[in-house]
């Protein structure tokens, strides 16, 4: 499978790194940066970093958009740490970003792979829309999109309603909604279930001790938290679940949906809407996973990241 990663590293998405890179099923072609969890550029040196941990050292880290389509910049490092990755401090990797923009990349990629090129995005999806804003032709030859994104039945994490990815840049997120794609969603409905906790770290035991201790490191931070502002014992690992359902789709159960963003809510802007009972008439432009194999997932993160 052809993977483009885009990501917005983040500590959840550095969890994902290193389950893609466990993966052999996985063939990623390119990792595309955009600002979300921090600015843009702390993202990017953050995927070099993780990037080298993980042993991917082969693939292309393209840093992407700076900043949201429309509204303005939000970062999230009382989430994630000034630097985005909580406690944890990794070596400075040898590698640079591509000399290509994230944008480029991706349209040369899905050029060069036609139907085979699945894009994982765990963060603000503006790079996408940038891409298909630039070279509409790419829309009929993305494989499919699998996004962790937005909420159904969820609270929000980013405001009450609204889920911090789609909050960054809900017009790129509403724009990806309108374009026809192989979308699959994976929402807070899921990723909030499957709760990473320090007896997940002690079953890390045997892994390869550097991967461990920026396991251990970063989410220490992100269990404050969530300790702290949101009462949950441990923290959401939102992204490797999303990481995970490419080579493990059955671990989630699946509705179809007409899924859409609101943009000029007073108190719902970037909430994502399903329509459960047909009332728009509108066909499902979704696969949104609502149900999950938490005992399953978090077995499969431990057991694929011990291998690396």
């Amino acid at each position: 499978m052809r993977v483009i990663l885009d990501t917005d590293p983040g500590i959840d998405d550095a969890l994902a790194f290193l389950l893609l890179a466990a993966s052999p099923e996985v063939t990623l072609e390119a990792i595309t940066v955009t600002h979300g969890n921090t600015s843009v550029d702390k993202c990017a040196r953050n995927a070099l970093d993780i990037a080298e941990l993980a042993g991917l050292l082969n693939v292309p880290i393209a840093r992407g958009a700076s900043e949201p389509l429309v509204k303005s910049l939000t970062v999230a490092e009382e989430t994630h740490g000034d630097g985005g990755l909580g406690y944890a401090k990794l070596p400075t990797s040898s590698k640079s970003v591509d000399t290509k923009h994230a944008v480029d990349l991706i349209i040369e990629l899905v050029h060069k792979y036609p139907h085979e090129i699945t894009l994982l995005m765990i963060g603000p999806v503006t790079n996408l829309t940038l891409a298909i804003r630039k070279d509409p032709t790419i829309i009929p030859l993305i494989k499919n999109v699998v996004s962790m994104g937005g909420s159904i039945h969820f609270p929000g994490n980013a405001t009450p309603s609204a889920e911090y990815n789609v909050f960054c840049d809900p017009h790129a997120y509403d724009l990806m909604l309108r374009t026809g794609f192989d979308l699959t969603i994976v929402p807070l409905d899921v990723t909030y279930q499957c709760i990473f906790q320090p007896r997940h770290i002690k079953a890390l035991d045997g892994a390869r001790s550097e991967i461990v201790k920026f396991i251990e490191d970063s989410t220490r931070f992100y269990m404050e938290f969530h300790d702290e502002y949101q009462k949950i014992d441990g923290c959401a690992i939102n992204d490797p679940l999303a990481a995970a359902l490419l080579v493990r789709p059955e671990l989630c159960t699946y509705r179809d949906y007409y899924v859409t963003v609101e943009l000029a809510g007073n108190h719902t802007t970037a909430k994502t809407t399903a329509d459960h009972f047909y009332a728009t008439g509108e066909k499902p432009n979704a696969k949104v996973a609502m149900g999950v194999d938490v005992d399953g997932f978090m077995e499969f993160f431990i057991q694929r990241v011990k291998t690396l």
